[in-house]
């Protein structure tokens, strides 16, 4: 029967060998963040686990800046903002934030002075508001 447990730490490096044989050559995914994860594992199986879930913080940065205002205005505004977004985060203990831009221009400006990267994998981004 397939019943569900918390994770606990005797979990962790079998999910990261499931994670690695099957979905990606590096380590799992982290575990900081963690509102809720959960085992589900067959006790018929000698309590084989069947899958793993987990619902995480997750950190979205919203920045605007007013486009009447002059450059110089507006570069100043998104450093102070960006460095107390991404400090805030940090005390926070968040792993990462995430952006999303519809001006490709503004990407490429975060990307080239924020480090951040451009994700393209394959699937779609979901979203369910509870």
């Amino acid at each position: 029967m397939i019943r569900l447990r918390p994770l606990n730490d005797s979990d962790i490096l079998k999910l990261d060998r499931l994670w690695q044989e099957h979905w990606s050559a590096s380590s799992l995914p982290g575990l900081k963040n963690r509102i809720v994860d959960a085992i589900a594992y067959d006790d018929a199986e000698d309590y084989r686990i069947v899958g793993y879930g987990q619902a995480k913080l997750f950190a979205e940065l919203m920045l605007f800046l007013d486009p009447t205002c002059s450059r110089k205005q507006r570069s100043t505004a998104l450093k102070l903002l960006m460095s107390e977004a991404l400090r805030g985060s940090e005390q926070f203990g968040i792993e990462e934030v995430y952006c999303f831009i519809k001006d490709p221009d503004f990407s490429l400006l975060i990307q080239k002075h924020y480090d951040f990267k451009a994700i393209i994998q394959p699937g779609e981004l979901l979203l369910r508001k509870i």
